[in-house]
């Protein structure tokens, strides 16, 4: 009896090793174990093997923790297929590391999902402080970290989101636990350029800032690349036919608060008018084509450079659309709001500058403007107080 219970403790803890091995089939690899051991004369003891190779003192000493299966994606076409059929290799001339990350490990295990969000602003100021395209950029490793994150590009990635650290794979970045899938075409400042498909060698992310070109062939990105670090360069991942870089958006990003327009008050308005000289021999002469401080020296430049408009203006039509202004009642005039026809053709459309009433019964008006064939002048006009007038008053949306 004594050597069957050796034989049988034996036996379990053959069977524990072949369990920690291949992380299942307990009852098939202790079936196994026990008929080799034992042949087929051996009695099972009364404590089944499988509590003794879990109970047994040598558990605690000898027992690994059970690794998480990984992606193991082969080079050639068990790689995990694109969502559309598409294949790419690395750009030819790329290094062969610029490319991946750690093959080990889920994005569950790597990391712990930060649900609190960030703006684009703040992720982009982020992405800045591992100083791209410098001397103190952070030198890529896969192995190494950098402030609890992986110093390779999907760890750069999680750094600049604030997702929990080390980070996720990059696989792991293109799931829909972090991120969804945009085109191209909608890329934003702190978008995602991901090629989730092919080995670690091969994987790579990007952090799109802006379209470096009016027709979009290429962008400036912040990336984490392998042989030099972190790097500021224009890209064109994604954008040619057949690429496996797709475009997602980071489920935590958000959008920057708007900025609150400039304002000015209803006096700065005056006094910047002012500046042109109007009615004198200093004054500005008319042009639709010449510059006076970058404004144009028109109707429409004039009234936008009272405003502190960007240079070189909006034109009288844009002027009096909710992008710049409000309408208003005539009657509700002060000081600094404008009077606009927005209808017509480029010489008859036109704007002034309410400055006072010249009479009690608000039959005219004084105002400023940079008229055709003069320049800039300060006089008396009735604009919108007519029956059938296209003139219309509006109040600046950044006069306070």
């Amino acid at each position: 009896m004594s050597s069957n219970r050796s034989s049988w403790i034996t036996a379990g803890h053959l069977a524990l090793a072949t369990v920690v091995a291949c992380g299942g089939g307990l009852v098939t690899a202790v079936s196994a174990q026990a008929a080799s051991t034992q042949g087929t004369s051996a009695q099972a003891p009364s404590t089944p093997v499988a509590s003794l190779a879990l109970t047994g003192p040598a558990v605690t000493a000898t027992t690994p923790p059970t690794p998480t299966p990984t992606p193991s994606p082969s080079p050639t076409s068990t790689t995990a297929p694109d969502p559309d059929g598409e294949t790419e290799a690395p750009p030819p001339g790329t290094p062969a590391d610029e490319y991946g990350e750690p093959d080990t490990g889920t994005e569950e295990e790597a990391t712990t999902f930060a649900a609190a969000t960030i703006t684009r602003s703040q992720m982009i100021a982020r992405a800045r402080t591992w100083n791209p395209g410098t001397s103190k950029r952070v030198p890529y490793s896969q192995s190494k970290t950098r402030g609890g994150y992986r110093t390779d590009c999907s760890g750069y990635v999680s750094m600049a989101l604030g997702l929990g650290k080390p980070g996720p794979i990059t696989v792991g970045l293109a799931k829909s636990t972090y991120s969804k899938r945009i085109t191209m075409s909608q890329l934003r400042r702190g978008d995602l350029v991901i090629d989730a498909i092919g080995s670690n060698t091969t994987r790579h992310v990007v952090i799109f800032d802006k379209w470096a070109n009016a027709g979009k062939t290429s962008y400036w990105a912040y990336e984490q690349r392998g042989g030099y670090g972190t790097d500021y360069r224009t890209r064109t991942y994604g954008l040619a036919s057949g690429s496996q870089y797709k475009a997602y958006r980071a489920n935590k990003i958000r959008e920057d608060a708007p900025k609150p327009p400039a304002t000015v008050t209803r006096a700065q308005v005056v006094a910047r008018a002012k500046t042109w000289k109007p009615a004198t021999a200093q004054r500005v002469p008319y042009s639709q084509t010449r510059l006076q401080g970058g404004y144009r020296a028109d109707g429409s430049g004039y009234v936008s450079m009272t405003l502190g408009l960007a240079k070189p203006g909006p034109n009288t039509v844009a002027l009096a659309k909710s992008a710049y202004t409000r309408p208003i009642a005539m009657t509700a005039l002060l000081q600094g709001d404008l009077v606009i026809d927005p209808v017509g053709g480029t010489t008859a459309r036109a704007v002034v500058i309410f400055d006072k009433w010249a009479d009690a019964k608000k039959t005219s008006y004084w105002a400023y403007q940079q008229r055709a064939g003069y320049g800039t002048d300060y006089r008396v006009v009735k604009h919108g107080l007519t029956a059938g007038t296209q003139f219309k008053a509006y109040r600046s949306l950044r006069i306070r």
